[in-house]
């Protein structure tokens, strides 16, 4: 199999899919990871995590072909430097990486099009091609009739489309009908034991306190960093609250989140850590994880709570949460955007001792559904449908 994405940055669709290289069943595949661009992110971070077992190909393996990336990286692309850069892919790297894909697909006998970033190669080489969604239909899509189109067409040339949870896949049938050859529901998978494995370095906590925690990059188109700390200055008004809370994760938004921190007097008490290599160390140290987002495609951050052990809180968004926490009965789902019912949720964990063993409990019962095991036999099924059915 070869599993493509078109670059790396510091997301979610990055984290669940280095899960994926490493739980595979070696004895059933075969992995290739392709990368269209080799971001600062892959060169310094991931690519020392890819296991060794999975071969690594730069689509674009000249220097010449990322002359626009690398100033998009380094965020010195005018606009007139992305008119450039479009016009350029248009006519050096596009044709460029489709011979590259031809020469992988001669040897591979599945192509994951794990961000959907080649869907214009898609059905193409004679080999089976698998398309992994990652985001809510109705969250970007709902308003945008023109796109939703242009989608359908796409999508329709993949022999399989995958969507991470059922909810995502409720809202590809309604939009996009019998367009899509198939349609798989194909959740993140997690190596627990790793995860644990990572929970138990040592890490030196930002503060003397207990914590809760929060990971998530700092977008508040999505995942709405403000609500949480409105809900956190509320909850602090109790003065048996003893806990801080500490937000792993960076973005542009950082010095606004910070600025409102000041401004509703709690800054003394939340500690922005930034984007760390290992989140596992910090969040297997809280009281229990919190996410807030507006929308969600599969969180992995959610998975790996539950991996954790760690009690859940997180809002009622499209989609993911009220999937993995089982419609609430292995967390706390907070409707979107609610401060005072985050701030009473987070409050009644932190003082209700027999709840949160509870749900500690069921944390990790829950996130068997989603390991190592249960994840191989899910993509199995996948797999034998899409070969058995793709002429040879």
């Amino acid at each position: 199999m070869l599993f493509h994405i078109v670059d790396f940055g510091n997301g979610g669709i990055e984290s669940s899919l280095m899960q994926w290289l490493h739980v595979f069943d070696r004895n059933r595949f075969t992995v290739t990871l392709s990368v269209m661009h080799p971001s600062p992110a892959f060169e310094e971070r991931f690519r020392p995590l890819v296991p060794a077992d999975v071969a690594i190909e730069i689509l674009a393996d000249q220097d010449w072909l990322n002359h626009f990336q690398k100033r998009r990286y380094a965020q010195n692309l005018s606009k007139l430097g992305r008119v450039g850069r479009d016009v350029f892919n248009t006519l050096a790297v596009r044709p460029y990486v489709k011979r590259r894909v031809a020469e992988l697909a001669r040897r591979h006998a599945l192509i994951v099009d794990y961000d959907m970033s080649l869907r214009r190669l898609a059905g193409q080489f004679g080999v089976a091609w698998l398309g992994v969604n990652h985001f809510s239909f109705d969250a970007r899509l709902a308003n945008r009739p023109r796109k939703q189109r242009r989608l359908a067409t796409q999508f329709a040339r993949y022999d399989g489309v995958g969507a991470l949870n059922q909810h995502m896949a409720d809202e590809a049938r309604a939009m996009f009908g019998d367009t899509l050859q198939r349609l798989f529901t194909l959740p993140n998978a997690i190596d627990i034991e790793r995860i644990r494995s990572n929970g138990a370095a040592a890490q030196t906590p930002p503060c003397d306190a207990p914590y809760i925690v929060s990971v998530a990059r700092l977008d508040e188109i999505q995942k709405d960093h403000r609500t949480l700390l409105r809900a956190y200055a509320q909850l602090i008004r109790d003065p048996a609250i003893r806990e801080h809370l500490v937000i792993v994760g960076d973005g542009a938004f950082r010095g606004e989140l910070e600025g409102l921190s000041k401004e509703l007097g709690v800054d003394g008490r939340v500690h922005f850590m930034g984007q760390l290599d290992n989140p596992h160390a910090l969040a297997a140290g809280a009281r229990l994880q919190v996410l807030s987002s507006r929308y969600e495609g599969m969180p992995m951050v959610l998975l790996e709570a539950l991996a954790l052990g760690k009690p859940v809180i997180a809002s009622d968004c499209p989609t993911g949460p009220r999937e993995i926490l089982g419609d609430g009965r292995f967390g706390i789902l907070f409707p979107v955007g609610s401060v005072d019912e985050l701030a009473q949720a987070l409050h009644r964990v932190l003082t209700d001792d027999a709840l949160r063993a509870s749900m500690q409990q069921r944390a990790s019962e829950r996130a068997e559904e989603y390991g190592i095991a249960a994840s191989n036999e899910r993509f199995a099924r996948c797999v034998t449908e899409l070969l058995s059915r793709k002429p040879h």
